[in-house]
């Protein structure tokens, strides 16, 4: 991995203005060298919000058939040319960008400072789990070290990962759950997404615990079921969800609007998609999929491109200052559906199912699901629920997460048809190598293969 590291300085022009203050921009304000904690957060939030709403999420996107490339590169995506050149930047935002701040604030301050060290481990357990979704076995333990002199760091197979993040999650969980006065410097505004309320960020790791026991399904479906119901018997109801926030200022807004801002057209709305929606009668239509220019709803194929006149993402999603879902409750009541299923209870998990549905639907219209949609989609019973049932209403509740694509490689739904005019007629399982990675580590397990599946997906 190239010893890439971004700016401190440059993270500050945006995190600066999300947050307004800091608490402390140096500890020692002789060394102006020495970054805070508080700005080593800010900053590895930031760099996660890019991470998980970025191009890895239009990607992820695309092969999910949520949307559709339609001019440019996001056109090549979604006719399956995806090469080592394309996610040098993606690869780069989680190396260098959350991993090296993340590492950095542990190095500086984790002794004395708990909150901060439990606020990066989750950080890091995310960021190491979206790039090992994608790439599969990747730089773990060693990673990140390039101010340390590593920048040829090994790779470690996924299953081992997935084993680290669990285990970064588990000491989050103990670190943020010490007294206020076992910390030297206390996060608060400086921390974007929960204002330094810890419960928040203790829900968020028990999610997330839950989203990569649950990944290994197909692995592990009895353990991995189980797993994942005992960390969401420590999800509560009362706290908020983890979200990317986004403000309405120049520089700082959410990043579906800003590209589509920068990049008119490059994508629109996926036809399958849209045409679930419809089909369903979803209330969420009108907010996550925004008008067409005949003042419908309409999405375009994989094998369609250069529409002039199809929908582009709905104002939930790509407006100034919409809020990204990184961890929410839907997604838990969804886990806890499939768990459920897969370990035959299927009352529970059509209990769990329906929650989640109507969950969803305050989520993203802020009202109560309307009673004919709960009857018709939101009211299923052991007799009825279906494992595609809770994907496919996963997939819709989660857009702009790379849930929706994860899922499809691990359960095959919702029941996609790839784009019928490549030469493989499959939807790939993953992403390339980068190039940077193939040229300057030499310890890198090189993959070209996009067909390729991960450890998880079996």
């Amino acid at each position: 991995m190239k010893n890439i590291i971004i700016a401190v300085l440059g993270i500050l022009a945006f995190a600066s203005s999300c947050t307004k203050q800091f608490d402390e921009y140096s500890v020692n304000p002789n060394n102006p060298q020495t970054a805070s904690a508080a700005l080593l957060l800010s900053g590895a939030e930031v760099a996660t919000f890019a991470a998980y709403s970025g191009q890895i999420a239009r990607i992820g996107g695309v092969l999910a058939q949520q949307v559709a490339g339609n001019q440019a590169q996001l056109e090549t995506f979604g006719q399956y040319i995806i090469t080592e050149t394309d996610v040098v930047n993606e690869w780069g935002t989680i190396y260098n960008g959350t991993l090296i701040n993340t590492r950095t604030l542990l190095d500086t301050y984790g002794q004395g400072n708990p909150y901060y060290s439990g606020m990066a481990k989750v950080l890091m357990a995310m960021n190491f789990g979206l790039a090992t979704d994608f790439w599969g076995d990747i730089p773990f333990t060693e990673a990140a070290q390039g101010l340390q002199g590593n920048s040829q760091p090994k790779y470690e197979k996924q299953e081992d990962v997935i084993k680290g993040i669990q285990s970064l999650l588990d000491e989050a969980i103990t670190n943020l759950s010490q007294p206020q006065t076992a910390n030297q410097f206390l996060p608060a505004a400086d921390d974007i997404i929960f204002h330094g309320n810890v419960n928040g960020w203790i829900n968020a790791a028990y999610i997330l615990k839950a989203r990569y026991a649950n990944r290994l399904s197909q692995v592990d479906p009895t353990g991995s079921a189980t797993q994942a119901l005992t960390a969401l018997s420590k999800v509560t109801t009362d706290s908020l969800d983890m979200n990317a926030v986004f403000y309405d200022v120049a520089g700082n807004y959410n990043q579906w609007y800003d590209f589509l801002s920068s990049r008119p057209a490059y994508i629109k709305m996926g036809k399958f998609f849209v045409d679930y929606l419809k089909t369903t009668n979803d209330p969420r239509l009108p907010f996550l999929v925004g008008k067409d220019n005949t003042g419908g709803y309409t999405g375009i194929a994989p094998e369609e491109s250069n529409s002039t006149t199809a929908s582009e993402p709905g104002p939930a999603v790509a407006s100034p200052d919409s809020p990204s879902p990184l961890a929410t409750y839907a997604e838990a009541k969804f886990i806890e559906a499939e768990a459920q299923l897969r370990l035959g209870k299927a009352a529970e998990a059509a209990a769990a199912y329906n929650t989640a549905v109507a969950a969803s639907v305050k989520r993203i219209t802020g009202a109560t699901i309307p009673a004919a949609f709960k009857q018709a989609v939101a009211s299923e019973t052991a007799a009825t629920i279906t494992l595609a049932k809770i994907i496919s209403q996963k997939y819709v509740a989660l857009f702009t997460l790379p849930e929706g694509y994860n899922d499809y490689r691990r359960t095959g739904f919702p029941a996609l048809k790839a784009n019928q005019d490549t030469d493989k007629k499959a939807v790939p399982l993953r992403l390339p190598t980068p190039q940077d990675e193939r040229n300057y580590n030499r310890n890198a397990i090189v993959v070209g293969d996009i067909y390729q599946p991960v450890w998880w997906d079996k």
